[in-house]
């Protein structure tokens, strides 16, 4: 057996892939295809189709034009049809377009095949998995939350792979910033992270599967979503940039994040933010170079499992 595995991470909002977002689809897609990640995690990407049978998905097209022959899987968090409200504006437009449907959610793309959670050696499918359930009332304080799970055979060895997007309120930063806003949309995302517990717990952590986490968690380090729960409650480790700067076009600080749970595995990582040099988002990537050291290699003999920085 091989002692170690490389592979390369990305976490990217991309913005619904729209103009009127501030985002543009095929600047997006040279970004990731310059990257090449072999695992990949995409939040606000949308798919629709017409009542004429016409239908687009941006997660197809990065496949198609993009990771090539990839693997993906799209997990819808908001629909308007099962999501319709008068106060969303885009399925107001969608409605007058002669739109049968349009969805928005997250998306994983591996380079290696997925399986089925409990018997490893038979193909299977990611599943889509709620973690915060509201009552839409046509804003992003009450857009629904999922996780996508996913286990993916390396060859080398399985891991577990988890892509989400947190909840983020109207007024909780910036100039028009509310008076205990913040506050409260902490105690959410915290909240949401505890329930990426409930569902990882006993079948990954407790049994010390390798997890990658990524995603816009809408948190800057050390919020208690990240540092209370998922750090230092649950075992991960946020890999840092190596250019610590903002991932989002209007926070000072990276929301969006790549954590790992090691497993029984020494890992070591470099990581850095891209600069969004096509202003293809409101978001720039996060993109980690990683190595997966068994207990056969002189890394894990010297130090034992865990998350290292490279050349620590």
């Amino acid at each position: 057996m091989e002692d170690n595995f490389h592979l390369k991470l990305m976490t990217y909002n991309i913005g619904g892939g729209r103009k009127d977002s501030g985002s543009l689809f095929s600047g997006i897609l040279e970004i990731i295809k310059q990257a090449a990640p072999d695992i990949l995690g995409v939040q606000e990407a949308t798919e629709w189709s017409t009542l004429d049978e016409e239908n687009f998905s941006q997660p197809r097209e990065i496949v198609r034009d993009g990771l090539k022959k990839y693997n993906y899987f799209f997990g819808p968090t908001l629909t308007m049809s099962q999501n319709f409200h008068v106060k969303k504006e885009i399925f107001l437009h969608g409605l007058f377009s002669d739109w049968a449907d349009w969805q928005q959610g997250n998306a994983i793309f591996s380079r290696w095949p997925f399986v089925r959670f409990g018997n490893s050696s038979k193909p299977g499918q990611p599943k889509n998995i709620p973690i915060n359930k509201t009552i839409y009332s046509g804003n992003r304080d009450t857009d629904p939350r999922y996780a996508i799970l996913a286990k993916i055979d390396l060859g080398f060895t399985q891991v577990f792979a988890l892509v989400t997007h947190l909840t983020t309120l109207y007024g909780e930063r910036g100039p028009k910033e509310v008076p205990g806003k913040n506050e409260e949309a902490q105690a959410v995302r915290w909240e949401q992270c505890e329930r990426i517990l409930d569902l990882t717990r006993a079948f990954i952590l407790e049994k010390n599967e390798v997890l990658i986490m990524m995603g816009d968690f809408n948190a800057i380090p050390g919020e208690p979503a990240l540092l209370s729960s998922l750090e230092t409650k649950a075992g991960f480790v946020r890999l840092v940039p190596s250019n610590n700067t903002g991932t989002h076009l209007k926070v000072a600080e990276p929301v969006d994040h790549i954590l790992i749970y090691p497993g029984n595995y020494h890992i070591k990582y470099s990581c850095k933010v891209i600069n969004n040099e096509f202003v293809a988002s409101d978001h720039n990537p996060v993109v980690a170079e990683i190595s997966l050291h068994n207990s056969n290699s002189k890394a894990f003999k010297a130090q034992g499992a865990g998350v290292f920085r490279e050349n620590s």
